[in-house]
């Protein structure tokens, strides 16, 4: 967005819209030249001051669509940019452009991975130049049922309705940032053949850790020894992530998930089976097949 677009006149454009699934429970979102954003007055500022942030040359830039394991990409990388495995208070949402106000983002040190869930339209255009990019993907029935469970835990997310009626309202992109399948085609566009872009799926990482964090570190530029590979892949097990690492951030309130919630749920790849009917299944296997890869857009799901 242009830096000479003043914020009052950012926030003006940013407005309320509900939609309705087969319950009758209303999805509400903001929404912003078309574009929906969560319903939070925090995402709304945020968005509205976005063009006040302060791009440094070494910022990094994960990208992704809600619940594709970016809290745990987000570990392995500062791990690796620092080269140690010393717990930071630094969470991802303090470095989330989509919520985090913009003196936070400013006031954290540098290197900073940057992340965001934006489509690429909502985004600083400096950002996607010469920096580096990580597009992390997950098979979307996964990454539907996760976000629908984020959705039940978390007070500020104002939905109460029933998996089968947020099903056909994700199917329909009538949801905060709107259709995955859209997204991901537009981020695989920039990210495709990009030599400063890394695309990564958590049915990877989950496969081979040691050899993700690799990866990564390789397309980051950073020669780590064996042992620090190691220690990133122990120190980032879903298990300690869950146990050890804080889940609010300051600018959030305290009380932003409900009792025993969490963002945190199994860390497997395949509890989606245990919530969606064969039928939904069905249904996202025909999109994945006609958005993906009918449009040589491969993923290992």
């Amino acid at each position: 967005m242009s830096k000479e677009v003043n914020s009052e006149e950012i926030k003006k454009e940013i407005i309320f819209k509900e939609y309705f699934g087969k319950g009758g429970e209303p999805m509400p979102v903001y929404q912003y030249k078309g574009h929906n954003i969560v319903y939070l007055e925090i995402a709304a500022s945020a968005l509205s001051q976005q063009h006040m942030v302060k791009i440094r040359p070494d910022d990094m830039l994960m990208l992704s669509y809600p619940a594709a394991g970016s809290h745990w990409m987000f570990e392995i990388v500062n791990m690796i940019s620092t080269g140690n495995t010393e717990n930071v208070s630094l969470l991802k949402e303090d470095l989330l452009l989509d919520w985090s106000p913009f003196e936070k983002l400013d006031s954290v040190e540098s290197p900073r991975l940057l992340n965001s869930h934006y489509t690429l339209k909502l985004l600083p255009a400096e950002l996607l130049k010469d920096h580096k990019i990580i597009f992390l993907n997950r098979n979307p029935k996964a990454m539907l049922v996760s976000f629908y469970r984020h959705i039940l835990d978390v007070n500020l997310l104002d939905y109460k309705g029933d998996l089968p009626s947020y099903f056909d309202l994700w199917m329909q992109g009538d949801v905060p940032y709107g259709d995955y399948f859209k997204y991901v085609q537009e981020i695989y566009a920039l990210c495709k053949d990009n030599p400063n872009a890394l695309i990564v799926t958590y049915e990877e990482m989950k496969a081979d850790i040691s050899k993700a964090v690799s990866r990564v570190a390789k397309f980051l530029g950073k020669t780590i020894p064996e042992q620090l590979t190691k220690n990133i892949v122990d120190k980032c097990s879903f298990d300690k992530m869950k146990s050890e690492k804080n889940l609010v951030s300051s600018y959030l309130p305290q009380d932003t998930f409900v009792g025993g919630g969490s963002i945190y749920h199994t860390g497997k790849v395949d509890t989606w089976k245990k919530w969606l009917t064969v039928e939904q299944s069905e249904r996202m296997d025909a999109r994945i097949q006609s958005e993906f890869i009918n449009q040589g857009i491969i993923f290992n799901f």
